[in-house]
């Protein structure tokens, strides 16, 4: 074995897993850990321009959460023999607190439907895998409903309009 692929290649081989598998699974990882490493920076971001302070300790729990998932996905990707991705900066946006959360909402729920279609999309050859994938769905589920909870006391008004 003469090259740094060669163990990755032959621990799939080993292991069962076809190329097109390890290679779907790898772009699924890449793509999450990207996002999730954006979210953290997000969360951090919004909890830094919310009024109330409880709704800051709340971002940052979640940011914290966010951290762990991409933890999770890094250790995925170099399981499989793959390579941490680098994380593009998000673009500095100026809105209202309700703005924000709004946004966070709409994000997760973004995250979520591409979770579970991509868990269900590699869960036969990467059980693994999609037990990662399913595990931040789960905390994502949380989220939201933190998410929410927020939005609806910062103006209950505007979101009920919002959800109907």
């Amino acid at each position: 074995m003469t090259d740094g692929n060669s163990w990755a290649d032959w621990w799939r081989g080993f292991l069962g897993l076809s190329p097109d598998a390890t290679h779907r699974a790898l772009e699924i990882l890449s793509k999450h850990y990207v996002a999730e490493s954006q979210h953290i920076e997000r969360y951090k971001e919004h909890a830094r321009k919310m009024q109330y302070p409880q709704f800051r300790d709340r971002l940052l729990a979640v940011a914290a959460d966010e951290a762990e998932h991409a933890k999770w996905l890094a250790e995925q990707i170099k399981l499989l023999g793959g390579r941490v991705p680098g994380v593009p900066p998000l673009p500095a946006e100026e809105k209202n607190s309700w703005q924000y959360l709004l946004d966070d909402l709409n994000e997760e729920q973004q995250c979520a439907a591409e979770l579970m279609v991509e868990a269900q999309s590699i869960r036969e050859e990467l059980p693994g895998v999609a037990a990662v994938l399913d595990r931040i769905n789960e905390d994502g589920k949380r989220h939201r409903g933190a998410i929410r909870d927020m939005l609806m006391k910062s103006d209950p008004q505007s979101l009920s309009h919002w959800l109907a």
